[in-house]
């Protein structure tokens, strides 16, 4: 089941808010280029991703995976920590 045609996303790159998920240190060029874009406008996880987030003022450096989900009709991105294998 291959679902390349951008019309089927639930969720449209002009509506997610890029400033704000750049202050915490998600980019939409980094995701671009790392093909992880496309998955999350699927509403789909993304593959685990190094992120190194800014929250609070304080660094956060992190494996976690990223999804878009809908809350209150607006897309809001869940970030799901990955635990490190002992």
């Amino acid at each position: 089941m291959n679902k390349n045609n951008g019309n089927n996303t639930p969720f449209k790159a002009e509506d997610v808010n890029w400033d704000e998920l750049a202050g915490i240190g998600i980019l939409k060029d980094e995701l671009e280029m790392s093909g992880e874009l496309d998955t999350l406008l699927k509403g789909e996880k993304t593959k685990v991703l190094s992120l190194s987030l800014v929250l609070l003022g304080v660094d956060v450096v992190m494996d976690a995976t990223l999804q878009l989900v809908h809350k209150d009709g607006e897309p809001l991105i869940e970030i799901l920590g990955v635990k490190p294998s002992a």
